[in-house]
């Protein structure tokens, strides 16, 4: 099992979780169960890049080709992509746009649950504790967030007394979109 990284080079002007799709449909053919993107700001322009646990034979052309941008096997140290390939390996940054258990995570769990059946290591309120029985309401929808070496749910309040994860599918524009 190894990390990759990429630099995918996607059209601009989508939402993230349009990007998403995007980079998960490149995937399709990758057997990966942990994904990641990051935004790299060590260059002269921030970029996307995205990380992947692999657990078999990958075709890096192919996938370089998928992505419109250069794969890395953790090969040079100062790249893009092989810093993505660490962030992600070490969980020290980043959201997690696939992950083991996720599919389970549909409708509204207990948060105990939420950490018992996936990869997610805690869940974390924003502005209110959370505790194991309090409720989140996934909307089939979890972006967990990679800090200090785990992956984390943040979650906040919601009407009816249940948590949302932080991060929506499709979040409304504000003022009618002019910031």
């Amino acid at each position: 099992m190894s990390w990759l990284g990429a630099v995918p080079t996607l059209p601009g002007g989508h939402g993230a979780a349009h990007v998403d799709a995007l980079l998960l449909a490149a995937l399709d053919d990758v057997p990966a169960g942990f994904v990641c993107t990051h935004t790299d700001r060590l260059g002269p322009v921030a970029v996307t890049t995205l990380s992947a646990h692999v657990t078999g034979e990958v075709d890096v052309d192919r996938l370089s080709a998928a992505l419109g941008g250069p794969v890395a096997v953790d090969v040079d140290p100062d790249s893009p992509a092989s810093r993505a390939a660490r962030a992600g390996r070490e969980r020290t940054d980043g959201r997690c746009i696939r992950f083991p258990g996720q599919s389970a995570l549909t409708g509204t769990h207990p948060a105990a649950e939420v950490v018992a059946g996936s990869a997610i290591d805690r869940v974390v309120g924003i502005g209110v504790p959370v505790a194991p029985t309090d409720l989140v309401e996934t909307l089939g929808f979890l972006r967990p967030v990679c800090q200090d070496g785990e992956l984390v749910l943040l979650v906040e309040p919601a009407v009816g007394g249940v948590l949302r994860p932080v991060e929506a599918e499709s979040p409304h524009e504000c003022c009618g979109g002019g910031h």
